[in-house]
């Protein structure tokens, strides 16, 4: 930091000018055009919409799978734990990073911060955010910067640092605040990156799935005009006698007055010179178009690693694949997230050599209903594996305390050698250590072996 700070002081502003040149973006690059896209993080597709972060949330797919992955991580509770074999988990309150969990900045709450990061993360492949430190290189806040706004850049000799490039007001100030330099040091952002092909940056997953994308809101914009702006009625009228010119011109304007347009919906027209109303069904090209809306539904769900159901669509599922695709979600998607989010935060502070980690809760969207808790808690607590206290305290209800603070023991299992009636001392009954079935039988009242 003091080198660059140097470097990229204000009164040498000259010298910034000269030393960037000796750096290089990673927008140089063929790889960083698929990561990035085209007119700063814009995407032309075929349909001629061109797909961006808030283009592809206009999408109700889109958005609702981004909204819903990013809620549940940022709604699941997490902590820092000191490691120990053999032992509860203890939270590490007195940990710096602690307090960076709950508040990582002063206008952001933990959920806040996670929720912008995440997103960030589904859609652009990266998230970012930037710790200023003190002195003693404890980092004071984490600003989280838009994934758009940050290029990876590297120096002659492979060192890599991030630059902010954003006419973002409020960014600027806090940057500024902190005495951030022109380019970040690496270690100065916390950078979670998704798939990748090269190991620095994420892919775009709107980038790469534009197509599919654009489709999606190119069948939803065509859905809204022909709503809009179509004529279309629900039937014809028609009649067998001839209607005269003025006639003729006078029912056309009726139609475009009382049927053109969305608000004109359904309504019905009186007609007259014996017409006759005869209604519309739709056609095949109007079944494929709602069928071809369907499938991009799914296609949006596919690209997100979304179950249908959890994007409105149950048309061909079962109660029981509805739960089991619930929980599936939970493994092979959210985790995948939660998991990068770990790893992350482990290796930028160093976590390991402490003997400390990050843990998420997965209890609060992994929650059954309550004859199926009551269930697995009465399961549970026969086991020997829960107390009853856990279960009521899980359950809403106050800890009673005594007997219900310890494990219970079923009847008709015990300990080996212990009398599990309870009516006498453990061991009573059992013969002593020297004295093995065997021996008995070979001895007699007074000790002679006959055998």
């Amino acid at each position: 930091m003091g080198f660059f700070s140097r470097l990229f002081g204000r009164k040498e502003e000259h010298q910034s000018e000269r030393a960037l040149a000796q750096f290089k973006s990673a927008s140089d690059s063929a790889l960083d055009d698929l990561i990035w896209g085209e007119l700063g993080g814009a995407a032309s597709s075929v349909t001629g919409i061109y797909v961006s972060q808030q283009t592809a949330l206009n999408s109700s797919a889109v958005m609702a799978a981004v909204t819903m992955l990013a809620e549940d991580v940022a709604k699941l509770p997490w902590s820092i734990f000191q490691n120990a074999e053999g032992e509860t988990r203890k939270e590490e309150k007195n940990h710096y990073l602690y307090d960076l969990l709950e508040q990582p900045n002063e206008w952001q709450n933990g959920f806040e911060f996670r929720e912008q990061m995440q997103v960030s993360l589904i859609l652009r492949g990266n998230a970012y955010a930037i710790m200023p430190r003190n002195g003693r290189g404890v980092p004071l806040a984490m600003i989280p910067v838009n994934a758009d706004w940050m290029s990876l850049w590297t120096s002659p000799d492979g060192a890599l640092f991030y630059r902010v490039t954003t006419q973002d007001i409020h960014l600027s100030a806090m940057l500024r605040r902190y005495g951030m330099p022109p380019l970040i040091p690496l270690d100065d952002v916390l950078h979670i990156r998704g798939f990748s092909m090269n190991g620095l940056m994420g892919l775009s997953r709107i980038f790469l799935a534009r197509e599919a994308i654009a489709l999606f809101l190119a069948q939803e914009q065509q859905a809204a005009r022909w709503m809009g702006n179509s004529a279309r009625p629900s039937g014809m009228l028609s009649t067998d006698q001839k209607l005269t010119p003025e006639g003729a011109k006078r029912v056309a304007a009726d139609i475009r007055e009382n049927w053109g347009g969305l608000q004109n919906s359904g309504k019905v027209i009186i007609g007259e010179q014996g017409l006759k109303f005869q209604p519309f069904s739709m056609n095949s090209n109007d079944l494929q178009f709602v069928a071809s809306r369907e499938f991009q539904l799914k296609e949006i769900g596919r690209i997100f690693r979304i179950p249908p159901h959890m994007l409105g669509d149950i048309s061909r599922m079962a109660s029981n694949t509805i739960s089991q695709m619930g929980q599936e979600y939970v493994n092979f998607t959210l985790t995948g997230y939660t998991d990068r989010w770990r790893a992350k935060y482990s290796s930028q502070f160093d976590l390991k050599r402490e003997n400390l980690s990050i843990e998420f809760d997965y209890t609060k969207i992994t929650q059954a209903d309550m004859t199926q808790r009551m269930n697995n808690w009465r399961t549970a607590i026969m086991s020997m594996i829960a107390k009853p206290d856990e279960a009521r305290i899980d359950l809403g209800l106050p800890a009673e305390g005594g007997d219900a603070a310890k494990l219970h023991y079923p009847v008709n299992l015990a300990v080996e050698g212990s009398q599990a009636s309870g009516v006498a001392p453990d061991g009573a009954g059992r013969p002593p250590d020297d004295a093995s079935p065997a021996r008995s039988r070979t001895l007699n009242g007074h000790g002679e072996n006959h055998a």
